[in-house]
């Protein structure tokens, strides 16, 4: 333990889903064509690109454009060529159907993470905005091409303050509001931060003295400021600051405070800084302990919980959820379902950790993990390795449905 840490967070109030879906619009990574297991009802969406009725190449096709895939059902309409004679099918009688796939439609990667989650409870819905991506214009691009409704965003949730996650919130508060001022009665879109709010974070980096002895000049790569209070409130944003653990949208999505810091090894991001306009001068903050995860429990699943970075370490997380959930919320499954977003494990200073994560994660044994954003290729390589067939891509432009009523 790397400092006197906080009790572990708790629910009480988080209400059992029926289903959750989470969509994600930002993620550093584009993988349409890895295999997931069927249980989490995973459409990517390139799928939905070939099942869009709009990119039926009708010259090309001897089925109507409103029949099912394979073209064996609904009557033939037998194609032509340019000649206007009868085209050639691919057996005597057998009909296809053509679908144009449009590589500009596709979802774009970028360094950063938001996901959009839609909980359901007895044909009720919620839906909650975690995080929002490096910049507004990946995010509002991805958005456009996923055709995500604003109007039905409540809450946003910043998962902590680092522009990779914050970048795009201006422009979704703004978008967010738009929608909803056309709707009947609906309410600013709310927008969920940690109280402390950094001037803003960087990096430190070194050069070397000529010596052994410590470096006589360090550079500091800035990362850029986050959006402040007021200028998310004037986008017409309801601000709401909370460092504990609280639940939003009827108890549907639950939002941690401090993360408590329990494993050895879990010890921040090395040489990470905070610059004070107050003072002029950088200050070494290795721990990050703003941040902060999202939880939601779905019936007969379990606990699906969202990590933005997991600067506070993946393990120290899942950890404090089971903490959270090991007295049971009521009848349910109170197992870990499904582990979704940055681990925070690339790097030279964080790859050392991957072992020992790998271990105490098959000690947790989640159903399912979508390392994303900021884990790297070998900590995936690492887990699917341990745990064979639990590891998924994240990928953007993903969507995973957590469903009690099917597999």
């Amino acid at each position: 333990m790397t400092q006197s840490s906080p009790d572990a967070n708790s629910f009480p109030d988080l209400v059992e889903l029926d289903a959750l879906r989470l969509t994600v619009i930002v993620d550093n990574e584009v993988d349409f064509m890895s295999s997931c297991p069927r249980e989490l009802n995973h459409t990517t969406q390139a799928q939905t690109l070939f099942k869009d009725k709009r990119n039926i190449d009708k010259e090309r096709s001897t089925v109507e454009s409103d029949t099912n895939a394979g073209g064996h059902h609904g009557h033939s309409s037998h194609a032509h060529d340019h000649h206007g004679h009868p085209s050639h099918t691919h057996g005597s009688d057998s009909a296809f159907r053509t679908v144009n796939f449009h590589f500009q439609d596709v979802c774009c990667g970028a360094h950063g993470l938001s996901i959009l989650l839609t909980g359901t409870k007895d044909n009720v819905e919620h839906r909650v905005l975690f995080d929002t991506g490096p910049h507004s214009a990946i995010f509002l691009e991805n958005a456009k091409r996923l055709e995500v409704e604003f109007e039905k965003i409540e809450v946003i949730v910043l998962s902590h303050w680092h522009i990779d996650h914050s970048g795009g919130m201006l422009t979704a508060v703004d978008k967010i509001q738009e929608a909803r001022s056309k709707g009947q009665g609906l309410a600013p879109v709310v927008v969920d931060l940690h109280p402390d709010r950094p001037d803003e974070r960087g990096i430190r980096l070194t050069r070397p003295s000529g010596s052994h002895e410590q470096p006589d000049v360090f550079d500091y790569v800035a990362w850029g400021k986050d959006p402040s209070f007021k200028e998310l409130e004037d986008a017409g944003a309801k601000v709401s600051q909370s460092s504990q653990a609280h639940t939003v949208c009827d108890g549907f999505f639950g939002v941690s405070g401090v993360i408590p810091r329990m494993t050895a090894y879990e010890t921040g991001l090395p040489n990470h800084a905070r610059w004070s306009v107050e003072t002029k001068l950088w200050k070494q903050e290795q721990e990050i302990m703003d941040e902060r995860y999202l939880v939601a429990r779905v019936k007969s699943k379990g606990i699906v919980v969202l990590t933005g970075c997991s600067h506070a370490g993946v393990i120290n997380v899942c950890q404090d959820v089971k903490r959270a959930f090991q007295h049971g919320k009521g009848a349910g499954n109170n197992d870990l379902h499904f582990v979704v977003g940055g681990f925070h494990l690339a790097g030279l200073s964080m790859e050392t950790r991957i072992k020992e994560t790998v271990s105490d994660m098959l000690d947790l044994n989640p159903s399912f993990m979508a390392p994303g954003h900021c884990s790297g290729w070998r900590a995936k390589a690492a887990l699917e390795q341990a745990m064979p067939g639990k590891v998924v891509s994240l990928g953007v432009g993903s969507d995973f449905l957590i469903n009690h009523h099917g597999s």
